[in-house]
């Protein structure tokens, strides 16, 4: 029985750390993956209409891939891991690219879909 319970006790307490380090395990697996030359945004919640050319535009222009990681459900801890993942992969990537690439590749999408949709009316 105290086995039991003691069990339970360090099972608790790792969950609680785990999701208290999510920020910090966000920042450190984002640094690795830069460091081995690899490239992700992170992303959850409902994707905005743009998102598929965006994604597309970031991997063909510079190789960076987004991941979708969740739909419109996640935990706090989830956030915090993404958004500091992020936060470090974006930078490392501005760094190398020498400029906004994300800021680019959104423009480029969210103007392109507006595009075809203006000439989609003109084709029917």
């Amino acid at each position: 029985m105290i086995s039991a319970v003691i069990m339970f006790v360090f099972l608790v307490a790792l969950a609680i750390i785990w999701s208290a380090t999510a920020g910090l395990r966000g920042k450190l697996t984002a640094r690795y993956d830069v460091h081995q030359g690899h490239y992700y945004i992170l992303a959850y919640g409902l994707a905005p209409a743009a998102r598929a050319e965006y994604a597309r535009l970031l991997n063909e222009r510079y190789g960076i891939e987004l991941r979708k990681v969740a739909d419109c459900i996640v935990s706090e801890s989830l956030i915090s891991y993404v958004d500091n993942y992020d936060h470090v992969s974006a930078a490392a990537a501005k760094r190398k690219f020498g400029h906004d690439v994300f800021e680019e590749c959104w423009k480029d999408a969210v103007n392109g879909s507006e595009l075809r949709k203006s000439t989609k009316g003109i084709q029917e």
